[in-house]
């Protein structure tokens, strides 16, 4: 049985790909197109994605790729934007492009450090100028061959990488441009932030939403002769298309958990089901499957193997352990891990001890903070999940100061309210973070504002006069009262 528990050859999806066929082909005539791929977790999202990918290269188009990952109530602003953009940086010709753009749009180079100009906070850049410039850059790159960009998650994305999306969904209206992006629809609550783009998208005409439904008990059957090697009996296959309900991710997981064994009890929940392929694993890849957990769907060696504090030869034993059962993924290029499915990410991390999960935050928080080109809002995430309610607030001020680099508005607000939150639970906090009350509240007002929350500015800046006049500082205060 193969090892990874994935099917090696594309199952079914005929309907889907016939589309995505014809979008492609709009494309390549110049009538620029956005897809929207919609599905279940583990319905198979991602591999059709990586088809609509091999498509277009084989057409040969220029394929961009990017993802965004799941940090809770933390944002990275633009990062799936960044990840598929970085890929052009590493071509001399494709860069000139980045650094054109960047001449006029100097926050690009803050996104893309070193691409060209970056410009100075207070420049009077606004976010407008970057989106815009993200444009030119595919329409620059569309002139010489067709254009896929194509961002996964985006259930999981800021508000920057959402107000991209929309952007180049209203202005691409020529060049020969596709635009794919792929969502969770078991995951958009009733106030996901999402939904309302969503509604917008759908009633452009050049947006092709795709809706993956389940495998047919057929088309399962096929799918787990692939990873077999060998046909399965029937009643094998009917107990793992009942149980799996048609979804290929849960399908592969009954079998990895033994339910082609007919002695094997099925467990009774998915996360029993994942758990129960992990616990088949060695004590080491049990252990690094831990640690790397906790880091999310993505982690660096360097951050694991300092995390973990294993002898080298253990850690190598149980990441071989762990990639050969196909649960880690490995990238040689940036020198990094990933869950093969974010759901084995998120079964494994709840399986954790509460205390585990603490210190091995703390752990990660502690390699962030000393690493100067780490990302505060990830450095944020770990403070606040280990109880570093300190460290959280001062990396949450250097976090909006990040987002307010690259003209994410919106991600610097939420920092900056994460900030405000924790204000009172914390001793001296202007000191932690380096800014007095007034200052912090005042700076998210201005970030309301940038952001279009009007309302919510003139109340922040009304809230920023009423600590001003309590703390009897007539300065601050008329500060405060200019903002509305």
């Amino acid at each position: 049985m193969a090892g990874e528990f994935q099917s090696p050859v594309f199952i079914g999806r005929a309907v889907e790909l016939r589309r995505l066929d014809a979008v492609l082909e709009r494309a390549e005539q110049g009538r620029p197109q956005v897809v929207l791929l919609a599905g279940d977790a583990g319905v198979g999202k991602t591999r059709l994605l990586l088809a609509l990918a091999d498509r277009a290269r084989r057409r040969g188009m220029r394929v961009l790729m990017g993802a965004s990952v799941e940090l809770g109530d933390i944002g990275l602003p633009y990062l799936p934007v960044v990840d598929a953009l970085r890929e052009l940086a590493d071509d001399p010709e494709e860069a000139s492009l980045l650094a054109a753009a960047a001449v006029t749009a100097p926050g690009l180079g803050r996104l893309l450090p070193g691409i060209g100009p970056a410009g100075r906070t207070g420049d009077g850049l606004d976010q407008l100028q970057l989106l815009d410039a993200v444009r030119a850059v595919l329409v620059g790159l569309a002139e010489r061959s067709p254009v896929a960009l194509v961002l996964e998650d985006l259930h999981w994305a800021d508000r920057a990488t959402r107000d991209l999306v929309a952007f180049l969904a209203r202005t691409l209206r020529s060049g020969r441009v596709t635009l794919a992006v792929s969502y969770r629809s078991d995951e958009l609550h009733r106030r996901h932030p999402l939904r309302p783009l969503l509604a917008e998208l759908v009633r452009l005409p050049a947006v092709e939403r795709l809706e993956l439904v389940p495998f047919t008990r057929a088309e399962l059957a096929e799918h787990l002769e692939a990873i077999a090697g060998a046909p399965l009996p029937a009643e094998q296959v009917e107990g793992i298309h009942a149980r799996s309900e048609g979804n290929p991710f849960y399908a592969e997981q009954l079998l990895a958990a033994g339910a082609g064994d007919a002695q094997v009890e099925l467990p009774a929940t998915l996360a029993e089901v994942l758990l129960a392929r992990v616990q088949r694993l060695s004590e080491p890849a049990q252990r690094v499957l831990r640690v790397a957990a906790v880091a999310g769907r993505r982690v660096s060696h360097r951050l694991l193997a300092a995390v973990a504090g294993q002898p080298e030869a253990d850690l190598e034993q149980g990441l071989h352990g762990a990639v050969g059962a196909g649960v880690l993924t490995t990238d040689a290029a940036t020198g990094s891990y990933a869950f093969r499915h974010a759901l084995l990410q998120e079964a494994v991390y709840g399986d954790l001890l509460p205390g585990e999960q603490v210190r091995l935050h703390a752990a990660y928080a502690r390699l962030l903070a000393a690493d100067p080109d780490g990302a505060a809002a990830e450095l944020a995430h770990h403070c606040l999940a280990s109880h570093d309610l300190a460290g959280g607030l001062a990396a949450s001020v250097r976090a909006a100061e990040e987002a307010e680099a690259v003209l994410a508005p919106a991600e610097a607000l939420r920092h900056l309210h994460g900030a405000l939150g924790l204000w009172e639970r914390v001793p001296e906090p202007a000191a932690v973070a380096g800014i007095d009350r007034v200052g912090l509240t005042l700076r998210a007002a201005a970030a309301a504002s940038a952001a279009g929350e009007q309302q919510r500015a003139a109340t922040l800046a009304r809230d920023a006069a009423a600590i001003a006049e309590a703390t009897t500082d007539p300065a601050a205060a008329a500060r405060a009262y200019e903002r509305f």
